[in-house]
């Protein structure tokens, strides 16, 4: 079922930020290694909880826990 792939992606998130703090939404895409659809629903799972935030970055942005 697509939220359990959601929900186990968000984890993942979640536990790459733990490690690195902050990162591009592509060096993202190199540790999660899911659907670049799945992290991006993983990440608004993320951010409705109140767990992540985004700042402007340079031409991109720069994700990390709250």
């Amino acid at each position: 079922m697509l939220w359990g792939k959601i929900g186990e992606t968000s984890g993942q998130v979640y536990q790459v930020l733990q490690k690195k703090k902050s990162v591009t939404p592509k060096e993202l895409m190199k540790d999660v290694k899911a659907p670049y659809d799945i992290i991006q629903m993983a990440l608004g799972w993320l951010a409705r909880e109140g767990k992540v935030k985004f700042e402007k970055a340079k031409g991109t942005y720069k994700l990390s826990l709250k």
